[in-house]
């Protein structure tokens, strides 16, 4: 073979190789793009999971670990506070007995009820929650007895004042009423000795 003749035999396998290079590098190219839309999807399905460990699918509001969670994180910065936070348990009087008389159905409409009437008479940084069964949570930061007292009588307000009718018939189911405990931190307390107290 002659000079011109390898000359020409490297510079073809020197473009094949090029060539087969590039198609590499797509190739990668595309398996990265896939794996970060894959990362991406993950991501998004493991923040919905956690969302969904920790609110209640009833009411939309955290459920017991979101609010637990909430509280244990409040309770931090409250050891360095002048005006320490409060906490308000708030739970529907007699609701075994609704759920009897009228059913789980209404009972749930009940629920949603309160929760969305809670949620709508506090305002950030307060948190409300669905706590357990007919039991709420709010957690009031930078929020003094007196003034969590207020809050909870003011929701109880709200609640009282709302009418239940049954969807399927129109039929009138009366009023709700909720009994609130309400409990300041103290600083020897604890997210359970607080809510506890409460």
């Amino acid at each position: 073979l002659n000079l011109e003749q390898l000359r020409a035999d490297a510079h073809s396998r020197l473009v094949q190789m090029n060539t087969q290079l590039e198609d590499t590098i797509r190739r990668l190219e595309d398996v990265l793009q896939e794996t970060e839309t894959l990362t991406e999807k993950l991501q998004v399905a493991t923040q919905e999971l956690a969302n969904q460990a920790t609110t209640d699918a009833l009411t939309a509001l955290p459920n017991r670990r979101g609010l637990e969670a909430a509280l244990t994180r409040g309770l931090a910065p409250a050891l360095r506070d002048t005006k320490p936070p409060s906490f308000s348990v708030l739970a529907v009087d007699h609701f075994k007995t609704f759920n009897d008389t009228w059913g789980h159905q209404n009972g749930d409409q009940v629920l949603r009820l309160v929760g969305m009437t809670i949620k709508n008479a506090i305002s950030a940084p307060n948190i409300a929650a669905r706590y357990g069964g007919e039991e709420f949570g709010v957690i009031l930061p930078d929020t003094t007895l007196d003034e969590a007292l207020m809050q909870a009588d003011h929701i109880r307000e709200a609640i009282k004042d709302r009418k239940l009718v049954k969807r399927s018939t129109g039929e009138k189911l009366g009023n709700v009423t909720i009994s609130a405990g309400v409990a300041s931190f103290e600083k020897e307390d604890t997210a359970l000795t607080l809510v506890e107290r409460a």
